[in-house]
């Protein structure tokens, strides 16, 4: 029952009741006018908290925030220090798609080969001409690994000659064993005049034993011996 519907009927029935009154054939004495308004007040009231209570309560839906997912940080796993001098080589030649292309013929020493500590060697790369261009004294053999200490003491070298497309070319290089036992790789490219790595080639050698030392041999000093004295006789 709506406020609107109670009010009516409140009024509907005080109407009813003052209708009686005025009635002379009623025998029912006249009712306070005060106590008819408390009576209709009540009823008000009454209607009012009935049509509270059959309302639906209300209640704010709380949406909790979503809850932040934590981004999963990669662990990477670093190899101990000093496990292995040896980098990964791509097989992946640079400059596939420059005029320039090589062929590797030999190679001396042969990868893998052993070496003493500090041990000196001539390390020498033939390499064929398969591209398209005439490979000048201007192109280099240069050295491509971060680690300057995998060198093996070799410097950058330019070309010894022109060499035209199906010739070859001896790529030499004076290079010195490390002088820790262990395996390395030495890594270099073939360099064009316009600064292109167009090539790749490398040497794997594993250096094990004991340097060789030479320790001086302390000579004693030589004793001087009196001379023995004459005695003249007469």
């Amino acid at each position: 029952m709506t406020v609107r519907k109670i009010l009516a009927f409140s009024l509907l029935s005080l109407s009813l009741a003052i209708l009686s009154a005025c009635n002379p054939a009623s025998r029912t004495p006249t009712p306070d006018p005060a106590q008819i308004y408390t009576e209709v007040a009540q009823t008000v009231q009454a209607g009012l908290t009935q049509t509270a209570a059959a309302m639906p309560t209300t209640t704010p839906t709380i949406t909790p925030p979503p809850t932040a997912t934590a981004t999963p940080t990669l662990a990477v796993t670093l190899p101990p220090a000093g496990e292995t001098t040896t980098p990964v080589v791509s097989p992946t030649r640079p400059g596939a798609n420059l005029p320039d292309r090589a062929e590797w013929v030999s190679q001396s020493p042969a990868d893998g080969t052993v070496l003493l500590p500090g041990q000196e060697f001539t390390m020498t790369w033939t390499i064929r001409n398969i591209g398209d261009t005439t490979w000048t004294t201007a192109y280099q053999l240069r050295f491509y690994l971060a680690n300057q200490a995998l060198r093996l003491g070799a410097s950058d070298i330019k070309f010894p000659k022109e060499v035209k497309k199906g010739e070859t070319v001896d790529l030499s290089l004076t290079m010195k064993a490390p002088t820790t036992p262990g395996d390395y790789t030495s890594v270099w490219v073939l360099t064009n005049a316009n600064g292109q790595n167009f090539y790749t080639v490398y040497i794997t050698i594993k250096v094990t034993g004991a340097t060789a030392t030479v320790t001086p041999t302390n000579t004693a000093a030589p004793t001087n011996t009196p001379e023995p004295t004459v005695t003249p006789t007469s």
